[in-house]
């Protein structure tokens, strides 16, 4: 692997930009100071083949009056650990305030597309 003050070859130039993007978000004074060592671990670690992506992974925007909310829906075989899990579920508790709206918007739209279906479909509209 190239050292992220060389330049890397032509083969190498994938490898190395995927590994770039945390280098550019720390400040410089934190990556001056990791050695040639520990910049190597750090790209070991980002390209490690176990950490694959989700096979669901839906993300999307929604536009809603003058403001832009994101979406993401991720699923996939669990491989945190029982710690870890227990960890997220106090730092990202589900019964909060934003979410009880989230979930009676998204049971509300499922709702009026059912009714707007079942009109279609019975004798209450008729084309």
């Amino acid at each position: 692997m190239a050292a992220v003050d060389q330049a890397p070859g032509p083969g190498e130039a994938a490898r190395v930009a995927q590994g770039n993007w945390l280098f550019q978000r720390l400040p410089e004074w934190v990556v001056d100071t990791l050695t040639p060592d520990q910049k190597e671990a750090i790209h070991r670690v980002i390209e490690d083949p176990a950490w694959k992506r989700p096979p669901v992974n839906i993300r999307f925007t929604l536009p809603v009056v003058h403001r832009q909310f994101y979406v993401t829906i991720v699923s996939g075989p669990e491989r945190r650990s029982d710690e870890r899990r227990g960890r997220d579920r106090h730092r990202y508790p589900l019964r909060t305030l934003a979410n009880i709206f989230f979930f009676l918007g998204v049971a509300t739209v499922f709702y009026v597309v059912a009714l707007v279906a079942l009109a279609f479909m019975s004798a209450i509209v008729e084309f």
